[in-house]
């Protein structure tokens, strides 16, 4: 069943019935470890359709028809989260007092996330029945200590002697999924993964990747490279 699992395609189909079963069911649907990756990727090749469908024309059917596909999938996909987080909750709670789970359906990131909670929860437990809890971490300190007195007849430091400059913080790098981008002319107004564009001529902004190109093969925007 695993197997079978793993091949399959991730669509609307499948996450309308995936929405439907964690609504009505109190147990997990079973998922391939690798689910919430195809998942992602299934969202961005709407999310690329549903763009040029609106340059192609805004109002079309089609247009129209796949950017309510996008926002219902986006909708039913924060709801399926909740819904399995919820259950994976009460999973690791039964598993912490004793009882039995069943956790051969989850996806990677949710085997993990079990994991993490049935620690904490164990912990939680055997502190609330008389363990001393886990010593936490000495914070390190938030000024250097002063020096030494120097002894009787020692040689003063150098005066030129200091700390070292402290490390420079390196702005993270941006994610790899993401561009920036310079708008050549006006777009009309479409929905995106998580927000609306509307996007302006002579603006500088950063869309998804699978979106930029869109833009960018039909001479919308262009690349702007970055440092």
């Amino acid at each position: 069943m695993a197997s079978a699992m793993a091949g399959e395609e991730v669509n609307f189909e499948r996450v309308t019935k995936i929405y439907r079963e964690e609504s009505s069911k109190k147990v997990l649907s079973r998922l391939e470890p690798d689910f919430y990756g195809k998942l992602a990727t299934y969202v961005r090749a709407l999310e690329a359709k549903a763009a040029e469908e609106v340059l192609k024309g805004p109002n079309s059917t089609k247009a129209m028809l796949l950017q309510d596909e996008l926002r219902k999938v986006l909708k039913k996909r924060e709801q399926i989260v909740q819904y399995r987080q919820r259950k994976i909750a009460l999973l690791a709670a039964s598993k912490a007092n004793g009882g039995e789970a069943d956790v051969t359906g989850l996806a990677t990131p949710e085997a993990e996330l079990f994991d993490r909670l049935l620690a904490t929860l164990s912990q939680a437990r055997e502190v609330a029945f008389g363990a001393p809890p886990a010593p936490a971490l000495a914070p390190p300190p938030s000024t250097p200590p002063a020096p030494a007195p120097a002894a009787a007849g020692a040689t003063p430091a150098p005066a030129f002697q200091r700390l070292a400059d402290p490390p420079r913080k390196i702005a993270p790098p941006a994610p790899k999924d993401l561009v920036v981008v310079h708008v050549l002319e006006d777009v009309p107004a479409f929905a995106g993964i998580d927000a609306q564009y509307t996007l302006k001529k002579e603006d500088v902004v950063t869309l998804p990747r699978a979106l930029a190109k869109v833009l960018m093969d039909r001479g919308k925007v262009r690349l702007v490279q970055t440092a």
